[in-house]
């Protein structure tokens, strides 16, 4: 039933979100590259929805959940979040590194960490519109290649974090299907 209830909110935020798939690349410097089952799709519509102050995997530390990207086309739905520090504190001393990839069904867990991947895919082709995929535990990689601080307010700072993850999924007709994608992402987080 939890994961019923978010597959569905992720399922609304990706409507309402600018969900255009295309292979050209804007100027926009944001942006989510994603091949599912070999089949490259784009988007800029980053950092477009967020969750504030979440749990994580240090007890004592806050966590938001930043949007990089949805994919909505006829074959299938991807929802992909990073968590991350909320406090530039906590947050300015992260380095490029492995990271892990969590199932989109546990959005709101407390068992993720700083720049972890949340990803939820939907196979359009099940009647089952949600919790009709599993996030496989082997061959996981989420990838954070370079991190850069952009700009600065009276209250926030703005990193740059770019990463490459690879993972796969298992729909209920016990069918593979793999998902490879890049990213540069916009983190905002707190003075």
């Amino acid at each position: 039933m939890k994961r019923h209830f978010l597959m569905m909110i992720l399922f609304s935020f990706g409507l309402a979100a600018c969900s255009k798939s295309s292979n050209k690349q804007t100027d926009y410097p944001y942006f989510l590259n994603v091949y599912i089952q070999n089949v490259k799709y784009s988007t800029n519509s980053v950092a477009t929805f967020g969750v504030a102050n979440q749990q994580g995997c240090v007890a004592n530390k806050l966590y938001n959940l930043t949007s990089i990207g949805q994919i909505n086309v006829d074959a299938y739905y991807l929802d992909c979040y990073i968590k991350h520090y909320s406090n530039n504190v906590d947050f300015s001393s992260t380095k490029p590194g492995s990271h892990k990839i969590f199932d989109g069904g546990t959005l709101l867990a407390t068992t993720n960490c700083n720049c972890d991947l949340v990803i939820g895919l939907v196979d359009n082709s099940i009647p089952n519109l949600f919790n009709n995929t599993i996030l496989q535990s082997a061959n996981i990689v989420n990838n954070v290649t370079a991190i850069s601080k952009k700009d600065s307010t009276a209250n926030f700072f703005t990193y740059e974090v770019t990463g490459n993850f690879s993972c796969n999924f298992k729909n209920t007709n016990n069918a593979i299907i793999p998902v490879v994608g890049n990213y540069v992402v916009p983190l905002k987080v707190a003075r």
